[in-house]
């Protein structure tokens, strides 16, 4: 008599405060058959590695930050924009308002709303973000920086074209700022999905997709094109899939 031995997982924890990323992997049910020939049914087996993602926090800098002259109300008139243009919410503002990672050292301010005449710029690019998140390519990250004006891309050693000085990019980390050796693994499975959606879709978005030496991601819609640490396509995260592109 063959007995059925199944494993389960269990997770811990209270749901209602985390997001949930989930992988599933699926064996096909089949058959084999004993020595005796006779045929044994072997069920479906699903495994499920799931993350749990704490939830976005504001920051008291940013609500500082609002109180402060006209912010909050230049803030909110972006933040009504992009709802009309159906790509508001999918980032929080205090991430999208966000200058430089290097915004101290720079003697800038850690956030600042565009230039209305620059507002447009952004509306592909969220579109992009959009479909990433839907499609659960991306599902825990944090966006690091966006607009930039001139003196803090200068200072933070963004190019002269940098897409930032026109409000059409938008970079971003994987996980948690210091990730740790159980991270390594959802950080490569991210930038691979990363790489599958710009192979399939890049082009017909306008789509570039960077990789800098700081693990920080690029996404514009201002060219289909790729890039890594040294700044060209071959040491791009999808040098793989750079033969088909």
């Amino acid at each position: 008599m063959i007995k059925s031995v199944s494993k389960h997982l269990f997770t811990t924890g209270v749901v209602s405060l985390f997001l949930v990323s989930c992988t599933t992997t699926t064996q096909q049910t089949g058959y084999n058959y004993s020595q005796t020939g006779k045929r044994i049914h072997i069920p479906e087996e699903q495994v499920s590695n799931e993350r749990l993602v704490p939830p976005k926090v504001v920051p008291d800098s940013y609500n500082l930050w609002l109180a402060q002259g006209n912010n909050r109300q230049h803030a909110y008139e972006y933040e009504k924009f992009l709802d009309q243009q159906h790509v508001g919410n999918i980032i929080p503002a205090f991430e999208l308002l966000r200058s430089a990672r290097d915004w101290q050292k720079c003697s800038s301010s850690e956030y600042a709303v565009p230039n209305r005449e620059l507002w447009e710029n952004q509306v592909a690019t969220l579109r992009v973000f959009k479909y990433l998140v839907a499609t659960k390519v991306l599902t825990d990250f944090e966006v690091t920086s966006v607009y930039r004006d001139m003196p803090t891309n200068h200072c933070a050693g963004g190019a002269n074209s940098s897409r930032h000085l026109f409000n059409s990019a938008i970079d971003f980390r994987i996980g948690e700022k210091y990730p740790q050796p159980r991270d390594l693994a959802f950080i490569e499975n991210t930038k691979f999905k990363l790489c599958q959606f710009w192979t399939q879709y890049g082009q017909n978005l306008n789509m570039g997709l960077g990789l800098y030496a700081s693990g920080q991601i690029h996404i514009d819609t201002q060219g289909y094109r790729t890039w890594g640490p040294n700044l060209s396509r071959s040491s791009s995260m999808c040098s793989g899939y750079v033969a088909r592109a």
